[in-house]
């Protein structure tokens, strides 16, 4: 990337000694912004700390050891610049506070150690939090926080070696409905392939139905309702559509599942209440035209370009928009968000992994529920330090959401 020289009006950092630069080095892009940031200069958003080495390139600053001098510096940055060119987009939101740990649900939560695996569904019932664990099998439980839970049982089991969930069933949506009736979604994976019999852990996946009349202490299967445009194949390998979230939109009336296939995010709709198998359409070519089943499905317009999995979306009561959050496939968190669930805005990074062996995965939103949230929320995912390895932290962030700020999709 070529370097050129621009001007700005004042660089001034808020420590012993008050710095004056007169030049600083930009990219050939350009800029066109004004950049305010306070607080450690190593946790400016979106940098991981490669602000440090930009400011290093400053010239005629003066007392200044670049080596020493910028750990744990605060600074308060003001940059006018006059260049043409791209613009810095507008901060949609901040994420704040302590990196919190979510401790296991008590008695002994067999998969935390591997959570978590996918969306999270929470909600507060008669004055408890109810939370779903999705896994192999899921589990549900209750406390007065997420950070406080007991009673964690078993609620959904994998299929036999016959089903197509012999692989694992994460239940990944639970919709509540009139007294102890309950609607749920789940991610089911399929770890039998007839040529490659030594297999157990590739799948081919599918989104399945479930529900429950006792409240969700258990559950009854019903059929999938999204499988993968291509049949399961002889030979193990990944395949067919899953790592998906659910949500409900009251007001057109209709369940919306957004899924990938191919590593790609795409999105079906189904205008059936129960949202039951046979009702569901993939999105193709600017329409939902397609069968659940073995239907073809186009990637979401806006998202092709960011390819990822897992997503999780809310109605954010404070923005006035729906808000998606996921991971792309090398180990970051991105964030958009829609007026109508059928049009997204370009993703912007949310979380950047943190290390270069690591990798930030499975996100949710938690604000009034995993499904609605306002102002201010947790951002829950799983940091994974080694990416090679299924070991994974239990991670949660304060997020908030910045309306003047941001553009409408």
């Amino acid at each position: 990337m070529s370097l050129r020289q621009t001007r700005f009006s004042t660089l001034a950092f808020r420590t012993n000694e008050v710095f004056r630069a007169r030049t600083k080095y930009v990219s050939d892009a350009g800029l066109e912004a004004r950049l305010i940031v306070e607080g450690d200069s190593s946790s400016v958003p979106g940098t991981n700390g490669s602000s440090l080495a930009m400011m290093r390139n400053v010239p005629y600053v003066t007392n200044l050891n670049a080596s020493n001098y910028w750990r744990g510096v605060h600074c308060l940055v003001f940059l006018f610049l006059a260049t043409s060119g791209m613009s810095l987009p507008a901060q949609e939101f901040r994420l704040s506070g302590e990196v919190k740990i979510v401790p296991a649900a008590k008695p002994e939560l067999p998969i935390y150690v591997y959570s978590p695996d996918g969306h999270i569904t929470a909600y507060p019932q008669r004055g408890n939090w109810i939370v779903f664990w999705p896994g192999t099998d899921s589990y549900s439980s209750e406390g007065k926080t997420i950070s406080n839970l007991s009673g964690a049982r078993k609620v959904l089991s994998k299929g036999d070696e016959t089903e197509f969930d012999n692989g694992g069933a994460w239940l990944y949506a639970v919709f509540p409905q009139i007294g102890n009736r309950m609607l749920g979604f789940y991610h089911a994976e399929d770890h039998k392939f007839a040529a490659d019999p030594t297999s157990t852990f590739i799948a081919y996946k599918s989104i399945a139905r479930c529900s429950s009349t006792d409240g969700g202490r258990t559950w009854k299967k019903d059929a999938q309702i999204l499988t993968g445009e291509k049949p399961k194949p002889e030979k193990a390998e990944w395949s067919g559509a899953g790592d998906h979230c659910v949500i409900w939109d009251a007001a057109t009336k209709r369940y919306f599942c957004y899924f990938q296939e191919q590593g790609i995010l795409r999105m079906a709709m189904s205008e059936d209440a129960e949202g039951r198998p046979g009702t569901w359409k993939k999105w193709f070519e600017g329409g939902f035209t397609e069968p659940g089943i073995g239907g073809r499905a186009t990637p979401i317009p806006n998202l092709v370009d960011k390819e990822g999995g897992n997503p999780s979306v809310h109605w954010n009561t404070f923005l006035r928009r729906w808000v998606m959050v996921y991971h792309n496939w090398t180990g970051d968190l991105l964030i958009s968000r829609s007026a109508d669930l059928t049009s997204w805005t370009a993703p912007k990074l949310l979380l950047e992994k943190p290390s270069v062996a690591g990798k930030v995965w499975y996100p949710t939103i938690i604000g009034t529920t995993d499904k609605e949230a306002g102002e201010k929320a947790i951002l829950l995912y799983a940091h994974f330090p080694d990416i090679e390895k299924h070991e994974r932290r239990f991670e949660s962030r304060e997020i908030t959401f910045l309306k003047d700020q941001a553009p409408n999709p």
